[in-house]
């Protein structure tokens, strides 16, 4: 499945990505992914809670069988 972010036209293959977080910031917090051994941000989100819930709704949306997530 693709994770696609909007904001920052790009694309993820979560088939490459061998984790995901979150990383609180001083004012937010950044959703990030683990691919082929380096970390990238993925998303910046308002606060820490914002976040979870987006890493909750891709892997919802991968169990689902969709083959792509636009964030």
């Amino acid at each position: 499945m693709w994770v696609y972010v909007r904001a920052g036209k790009t694309a993820f293959n979560l088939d490459h990505v061998s984790r995901m977080f979150v990383e609180e910031t001083g004012s937010g917090a950044a959703l990030k992914a683990e691919v082929a051994g380096k970390m990238q941000m993925i998303a910046y989100f308002d606060s820490k809670a914002e976040a979870q819930s987006a890493i909750e709704a891709i892997l919802e949306t991968r169990e689902s069988g969709a083959a792509v997530f636009r964030l």
